[in-house]
Protein backbone atom coordinates (compact mmCIF):
# COMPACT_ATOMS: atom_id res chain seq x y z
CA UNK A 1 0.00 0.00 0.00
CA UNK A 2 1.34 3.61 -1.10
CA UNK A 3 -0.26 6.05 0.81
CA UNK A 4 -2.45 5.61 4.40
CA UNK A 5 -4.43 8.72 4.52
CA UNK A 6 -7.98 8.72 4.27
CA UNK A 7 -8.99 6.80 1.02
CA UNK A 8 -6.42 3.61 2.86
CA UNK A 9 -8.08 4.09 6.39
CA UNK A 10 -11.74 4.30 4.97
CA UNK A 11 -12.10 2.40 1.84
CA UNK A 12 -8.57 0.50 0.92
CA UNK A 13 -7.63 -0.96 4.08
CA UNK A 14 -10.83 -2.40 4.68
CA UNK A 15 -11.40 -3.66 1.06
CA UNK A 16 -7.96 -5.62 1.59
CA UNK A 17 -9.25 -6.95 5.06
CA UNK A 18 -12.67 -8.51 3.19
CA UNK A 19 -10.83 -10.53 0.46
CA UNK A 20 -8.93 -13.53 1.78
CA UNK A 21 -6.53 -13.63 -0.70
CA UNK A 22 -4.78 -10.62 0.25
CA UNK A 23 -2.24 -10.73 2.42
CA UNK A 24 -0.78 -6.88 3.17
CA UNK A 25 3.04 -7.16 3.84
CA UNK A 26 4.06 -3.81 4.17
CA UNK A 27 2.84 0.06 3.94
CA UNK A 28 4.27 3.58 2.98
CA UNK A 29 3.78 6.68 3.82
CA UNK A 30 6.02 9.96 4.53
CA UNK A 31 3.80 11.08 7.38
CA UNK A 32 4.90 9.42 10.77
CA UNK A 33 1.74 9.73 13.10
CA UNK A 34 -0.31 8.52 10.11
CA UNK A 35 1.98 5.81 9.48
CA UNK A 36 2.17 4.49 12.86
CA UNK A 37 -1.45 5.00 13.79
CA UNK A 38 -2.88 2.94 10.42
CA UNK A 39 -0.18 0.39 11.38
CA UNK A 40 -0.91 -0.31 14.38
CA UNK A 41 -4.82 0.08 13.79
CA UNK A 42 -5.25 -2.39 10.69
CA UNK A 43 -1.98 -4.47 11.81
CA UNK A 44 0.22 -3.68 8.87
CA UNK A 45 3.77 -5.39 10.18
CA UNK A 46 5.98 -3.09 8.28
CA UNK A 47 5.13 0.59 7.58
CA UNK A 48 8.21 2.57 5.70
CA UNK A 49 8.43 6.46 5.29
CA UNK A 50 9.03 5.96 1.35
CA UNK A 51 8.03 4.00 -1.68
CA UNK A 52 11.81 2.86 -2.47
CA UNK A 53 12.31 1.42 0.43
CA UNK A 54 9.18 -0.69 0.92
CA UNK A 55 9.20 -2.26 -2.37
CA UNK A 56 12.97 -3.08 -2.44
CA UNK A 57 12.32 -4.80 1.38
CA UNK A 58 8.79 -5.80 1.09
CA UNK A 59 8.91 -6.91 -2.36
CA UNK A 60 5.10 -7.41 -2.76
CA UNK A 61 2.72 -9.15 -5.54
CA UNK A 62 0.89 -5.86 -6.21
CA UNK A 63 0.98 -2.49 -5.32
CA UNK A 64 -2.23 -0.41 -4.65
CA UNK A 65 -1.36 3.33 -5.04
CA UNK A 66 -3.59 5.75 -2.76
CA UNK A 67 -1.47 8.83 -3.02
CA UNK A 68 -2.36 11.87 -4.39
CA UNK A 69 -2.54 11.88 -8.25
CA UNK A 70 -0.09 13.94 -9.20
CA UNK A 71 2.14 11.14 -7.42
CA UNK A 72 0.73 8.74 -9.46
CA UNK A 73 3.13 8.43 -12.87
CA UNK A 74 6.19 8.21 -10.57
CA UNK A 75 5.25 5.59 -8.23
CA UNK A 76 3.45 3.16 -10.74
CA UNK A 77 6.12 3.44 -13.00
CA UNK A 78 8.24 2.78 -9.95
CA UNK A 79 6.00 -0.55 -9.60
CA UNK A 80 5.63 -1.43 -13.03
CA UNK A 81 9.61 -1.67 -13.49
CA UNK A 82 10.19 -3.28 -10.54
CA UNK A 83 7.53 -6.43 -11.66
CA UNK A 84 4.96 -5.51 -9.58
CA UNK A 85 0.80 -5.63 -10.46
CA UNK A 86 -0.74 -2.19 -9.93
CA UNK A 87 -4.11 -0.93 -8.29
CA UNK A 88 -4.62 2.92 -8.94
CA UNK A 89 -6.63 5.29 -6.74
CA UNK A 90 -8.78 7.56 -9.06
CA UNK A 91 -8.06 10.16 -10.69
CA UNK A 92 -5.53 8.10 -12.46
CA UNK A 93 -2.96 10.57 -14.04
CA UNK A 94 -2.84 14.14 -14.65
CA UNK A 95 -2.55 13.67 -18.34
CA UNK A 96 -3.96 11.36 -20.95
CA UNK A 97 -0.01 11.24 -22.32
CA UNK A 98 0.92 10.13 -18.43
CA UNK A 99 -1.81 7.32 -18.70
CA UNK A 100 -0.48 6.16 -22.36
CA UNK A 101 2.55 5.71 -20.62
CA UNK A 102 1.94 3.88 -17.91
CA UNK A 103 -0.53 1.37 -19.64
CA UNK A 104 2.09 0.59 -22.71
CA UNK A 105 4.56 -0.09 -19.34
CA UNK A 106 2.23 -2.37 -18.11
CA UNK A 107 2.26 -3.86 -21.08
CA UNK A 108 5.38 -4.14 -22.19
CA UNK A 109 6.03 -5.82 -18.57
CA UNK A 110 3.33 -8.05 -19.14
CA UNK A 111 1.62 -6.95 -15.54
CA UNK A 112 -1.89 -6.00 -14.52
CA UNK A 113 -2.63 -2.24 -13.90
CA UNK A 114 -6.28 -0.73 -13.21
CA UNK A 115 -7.55 2.24 -11.50
CA UNK A 116 -10.27 2.28 -8.83
CA UNK A 117 -13.89 3.62 -10.09
CA UNK A 118 -15.65 1.26 -7.82
CA UNK A 119 -18.87 2.54 -8.18
CA UNK A 120 -19.81 -0.17 -10.91
CA UNK A 121 -19.43 -2.86 -8.00
CA UNK A 122 -22.28 -1.04 -5.86
CA UNK A 123 -25.01 -3.16 -5.76
CA UNK A 124 -27.65 -0.68 -6.77
CA UNK A 125 -25.68 0.10 -9.70
CA UNK A 126 -24.66 -3.71 -10.49
CA UNK A 127 -28.10 -4.69 -10.11
CA UNK A 128 -29.17 -1.55 -12.68
CA UNK A 129 -26.89 -2.82 -15.44
CA UNK A 130 -27.69 -6.47 -14.75
CA UNK A 131 -31.65 -5.65 -14.95
CA UNK A 132 -30.83 -3.36 -18.41
CA UNK A 133 -28.94 -5.36 -19.94
CA UNK A 134 -31.20 -8.82 -19.30
CA UNK A 135 -34.15 -5.84 -21.12
CA UNK A 136 -36.19 -5.24 -18.36
CA UNK A 137 -36.49 -2.28 -18.72
CA UNK A 138 -36.08 -1.40 -22.01
CA UNK A 139 -33.11 0.41 -23.96
CA UNK A 140 -31.59 3.16 -22.17
CA UNK A 141 -31.53 6.56 -23.88
CA UNK A 142 -31.11 9.38 -21.31
CA UNK A 143 -28.97 9.57 -17.75
CA UNK A 144 -29.07 12.64 -15.42
CA UNK A 145 -26.59 13.06 -12.78
CA UNK A 146 -26.63 15.41 -9.64
CA UNK A 147 -25.10 16.13 -6.87
CA UNK A 148 -25.19 19.12 -4.21
CA UNK A 149 -23.68 20.16 -0.92
CA UNK A 150 -21.55 23.10 0.55
CA UNK A 151 -17.92 21.20 0.24
CA UNK A 152 -15.58 23.79 -1.87
CA UNK A 153 -12.01 22.70 -1.60
CA UNK A 154 -11.06 25.53 1.19
CA UNK A 155 -13.14 22.60 3.46
CA UNK A 156 -10.72 20.14 2.47
CA UNK A 157 -8.14 19.31 4.77
CA UNK A 158 -5.39 17.34 1.84
CA UNK A 159 -4.14 17.68 -1.34
CA UNK A 160 -7.57 18.63 -2.95
CA UNK A 161 -7.88 22.13 -0.85
CA UNK A 162 -5.37 23.21 -3.75
CA UNK A 163 -7.00 22.08 -6.32
CA UNK A 164 -8.09 24.50 -9.26
CA UNK A 165 -9.50 21.80 -11.33
CA UNK A 166 -11.53 20.03 -8.27
CA UNK A 167 -14.91 18.78 -9.12
CA UNK A 168 -14.69 17.23 -12.55
CA UNK A 169 -11.40 15.56 -12.40
CA UNK A 170 -11.76 14.62 -8.56
CA UNK A 171 -14.89 13.40 -8.88
CA UNK A 172 -16.45 13.47 -12.18
CA UNK A 173 -14.60 10.58 -13.50
CA UNK A 174 -17.25 8.45 -11.02
CA UNK A 175 -20.30 8.96 -12.78
CA UNK A 176 -18.90 9.51 -16.29
CA UNK A 177 -17.77 5.75 -15.71
CA UNK A 178 -21.28 5.36 -14.84
CA UNK A 179 -22.62 6.47 -17.62
CA UNK A 180 -20.45 4.63 -19.78
CA UNK A 181 -20.89 1.44 -17.63
CA UNK A 182 -25.12 2.22 -18.45
CA UNK A 183 -24.51 2.76 -22.08
CA UNK A 184 -21.73 0.57 -22.57
CA UNK A 185 -20.16 2.57 -24.68
CA UNK A 186 -17.81 5.84 -24.28
CA UNK A 187 -18.51 9.57 -25.16
CA UNK A 188 -18.64 11.07 -28.40
CA UNK A 189 -18.30 14.41 -26.75
CA UNK A 190 -18.92 17.13 -24.52
CA UNK A 191 -19.62 20.24 -23.64
CA UNK A 192 -18.96 21.85 -20.36
CA UNK A 193 -19.77 25.05 -18.09
CA UNK A 194 -18.59 26.05 -14.97
CA UNK A 195 -19.49 29.48 -13.84
CA UNK A 196 -17.82 30.78 -10.95
CA UNK A 197 -20.36 32.60 -9.32
CA UNK A 198 -18.55 33.60 -6.02
CA UNK A 199 -15.00 35.33 -6.88
CA UNK A 200 -14.14 33.55 -3.05
CA UNK A 201 -14.10 30.31 -5.45
CA UNK A 202 -11.01 29.99 -7.88
CA UNK A 203 -11.91 26.44 -8.76
CA UNK A 204 -14.93 24.80 -10.45
CA UNK A 205 -17.51 24.14 -7.90
CA UNK A 206 -20.49 24.28 -9.89
CA UNK A 207 -20.67 22.71 -13.09
CA UNK A 208 -23.67 21.56 -15.71
CA UNK A 209 -22.23 19.11 -18.40
CA UNK A 210 -23.95 17.32 -21.24
CA UNK A 211 -21.94 14.71 -22.82
CA UNK A 212 -23.01 12.26 -25.92
CA UNK A 213 -22.98 8.84 -26.03
CA UNK A 214 -23.36 6.82 -29.50
CA UNK A 215 -26.96 5.85 -30.66
CA UNK A 216 -28.48 9.20 -29.69
CA UNK A 217 -27.98 8.92 -26.01
CA UNK A 218 -27.13 10.93 -23.69
CA UNK A 219 -26.02 11.68 -20.21
CA UNK A 220 -26.18 15.14 -18.11
CA UNK A 221 -24.23 16.10 -15.25
CA UNK A 222 -25.40 18.96 -12.54
CA UNK A 223 -22.41 19.36 -9.36
CA UNK A 224 -22.56 21.97 -7.16
CA UNK A 225 -20.24 22.54 -4.53
CA UNK A 226 -21.73 25.63 -2.62
CA UNK A 227 -25.00 24.30 -2.53
CA UNK A 228 -27.02 25.48 0.93
CA UNK A 229 -29.86 22.77 -0.28
CA UNK A 230 -30.08 19.03 1.96
CA UNK A 231 -26.97 17.23 0.61
CA UNK A 232 -27.13 14.87 -2.27
CA UNK A 233 -23.83 13.49 -2.61
CA UNK A 234 -25.13 11.58 -5.66
CA UNK A 235 -28.42 10.78 -7.11
CA UNK A 236 -29.18 9.70 -10.41
CA UNK A 237 -32.23 8.87 -13.20
CA UNK A 238 -31.62 6.15 -16.17
CA UNK A 239 -34.92 6.86 -18.67
CA UNK A 240 -35.85 3.88 -20.82
CA UNK A 241 -38.17 3.23 -22.84
CA UNK A 242 -39.98 1.27 -20.42
CA UNK A 243 -39.32 2.77 -17.39
CA UNK A 244 -37.01 4.64 -15.22
CA UNK A 245 -34.45 4.12 -12.22
CA UNK A 246 -33.62 5.77 -9.95
CA UNK A 247 -30.24 5.73 -7.73
CA UNK A 248 -29.23 7.64 -4.76
CA UNK A 249 -26.06 7.01 -3.16
CA UNK A 250 -24.95 8.03 0.03
CA UNK A 251 -27.46 8.13 1.70
CA UNK A 252 -31.46 7.88 1.69
CA UNK A 253 -33.98 9.11 4.17
CA UNK A 254 -37.54 7.95 4.14
CA UNK A 255 -40.91 8.80 6.10
CA UNK A 256 -43.95 6.55 6.09
CA UNK A 257 -47.24 6.65 7.34
CA UNK A 258 -49.14 3.89 8.24
CA UNK A 259 -52.70 3.56 9.98
CA UNK A 260 -51.98 1.62 13.34
CA UNK A 261 -54.32 -0.60 14.68
CA UNK A 262 -53.32 -0.64 18.28
CA UNK A 263 -53.06 3.05 18.15
CA UNK A 264 -56.10 3.75 16.13
CA UNK A 265 -54.70 5.96 14.28
CA UNK A 266 -51.79 6.83 11.89
CA UNK A 267 -47.74 6.91 12.44
CA UNK A 268 -45.04 8.12 11.10
CA UNK A 269 -42.33 5.63 10.78
CA UNK A 270 -38.75 7.29 9.86
CA UNK A 271 -35.48 5.18 8.36
CA UNK A 272 -32.12 6.12 7.09
CA UNK A 273 -30.57 4.42 4.58
CA UNK A 274 -26.81 4.80 5.12
CA UNK A 275 -25.63 3.17 1.46
CA UNK A 276 -28.07 3.66 -1.43
CA UNK A 277 -31.31 2.56 -2.84
CA UNK A 278 -32.32 2.02 -6.59
CA UNK A 279 -35.96 2.36 -7.66
CA UNK A 280 -37.96 1.21 -10.77
CA UNK A 281 -40.81 3.92 -11.98
CA UNK A 282 -43.10 2.96 -14.61
CA UNK A 283 -46.32 5.19 -15.33
CA UNK A 284 -45.71 7.45 -12.39
CA UNK A 285 -45.45 4.39 -9.71
CA UNK A 286 -42.36 3.57 -7.67
CA UNK A 287 -41.05 0.18 -6.65
CA UNK A 288 -38.03 -0.34 -4.34
CA UNK A 289 -35.28 -2.73 -6.45
CA UNK A 290 -32.63 -2.71 -3.88
CA UNK A 291 -31.20 -0.90 -0.32
CA UNK A 292 -28.63 -0.89 1.06
CA UNK A 293 -28.25 0.02 4.65
CA UNK A 294 -24.54 0.69 4.88
CA UNK A 295 -21.99 2.09 3.18
CA UNK A 296 -20.39 0.11 0.27
CA UNK A 297 -17.14 2.02 -0.85
CA UNK A 298 -15.03 -0.11 0.56
CA UNK A 299 -17.15 -3.57 -0.12
CA UNK A 300 -17.39 -2.10 -3.98
CA UNK A 301 -13.28 -1.89 -3.45
CA UNK A 302 -12.73 -5.10 -2.44
CA UNK A 303 -14.90 -6.55 -5.42
CA UNK A 304 -13.08 -3.98 -8.06
CA UNK A 305 -10.27 -5.89 -6.21
CA UNK A 306 -11.55 -9.37 -6.72
CA UNK A 307 -11.82 -8.60 -10.41
CA UNK A 308 -8.39 -7.25 -10.19
CA UNK A 309 -6.60 -10.38 -8.92
CA UNK A 310 -8.50 -12.69 -11.49
CA UNK A 311 -7.21 -10.80 -14.16
CA UNK A 312 -3.19 -10.69 -12.64
CA UNK A 313 -3.78 -14.70 -12.98
CA UNK A 314 -3.94 -14.51 -16.43
CA UNK A 315 -0.84 -15.18 -18.32
CA UNK A 316 -0.94 -11.94 -19.98
CA UNK A 317 -3.30 -9.84 -18.27
CA UNK A 318 -5.82 -7.95 -19.88
CA UNK A 319 -5.67 -3.79 -19.87
CA UNK A 320 -9.13 -3.11 -20.94
CA UNK A 321 -9.89 -1.55 -17.54
CA UNK A 322 -6.98 0.82 -17.49
CA UNK A 323 -7.55 2.03 -21.21
CA UNK A 324 -11.11 2.69 -20.21
CA UNK A 325 -9.87 4.97 -17.07
CA UNK A 326 -7.57 6.73 -19.97
CA UNK A 327 -10.84 7.53 -21.93
CA UNK A 328 -13.11 8.63 -18.78
CA UNK A 329 -10.16 11.24 -18.03
CA UNK A 330 -9.69 12.38 -21.53
CA UNK A 331 -13.48 13.24 -21.29
CA UNK A 332 -12.74 14.67 -17.92
CA UNK A 333 -9.75 16.96 -19.96
CA UNK A 334 -12.17 17.61 -22.82
CA UNK A 335 -14.71 19.18 -20.16
CA UNK A 336 -12.32 21.57 -19.40
CA UNK A 337 -10.96 22.25 -22.63
CA UNK A 338 -14.97 22.92 -23.25
CA UNK A 339 -15.17 25.35 -20.33
CA UNK A 340 -12.47 27.35 -21.68
CA UNK A 341 -13.72 27.59 -25.07
CA UNK A 342 -17.31 27.32 -24.70
CA UNK A 343 -17.72 24.99 -27.69
CA UNK A 344 -18.41 21.53 -27.82
CA UNK A 345 -15.52 19.25 -28.00
CA UNK A 346 -15.35 15.78 -30.08
CA UNK A 347 -13.88 13.06 -28.80
CA UNK A 348 -14.49 10.75 -31.48
CA UNK A 349 -17.24 9.98 -34.47
CA UNK A 350 -20.55 9.38 -34.05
Amino acid sequence: MAGLGGVADRIHLPACRAVPEIELVAAADPDAAVRTRVAAKFGIAKAFPDVDSMLAEAKPEVLIVGTPPGSHFEICQKALRAGIHVFCEKPFMTDATECDQIIALARARTLGLRVNNQYRYMTYYADAKRRLAAGEFGPAYSIEFWQHMFHPPSTETNWRSHLKRYLIYEFGTHPLDLASFFFDALPISVQAHAPKPHPEFDSDVVVRMTVRFPGERIATFSFNRISHAPEKYLESRIDCRNASVRISLGGVARVKIEWSREARRPVVKFGFLRGGQSIAERSGRPKTLLSSSKSEFASATAEHLRAFLSEIREPVPPLDAAEHAREILRTVFAAYESVESGETVWLRKK
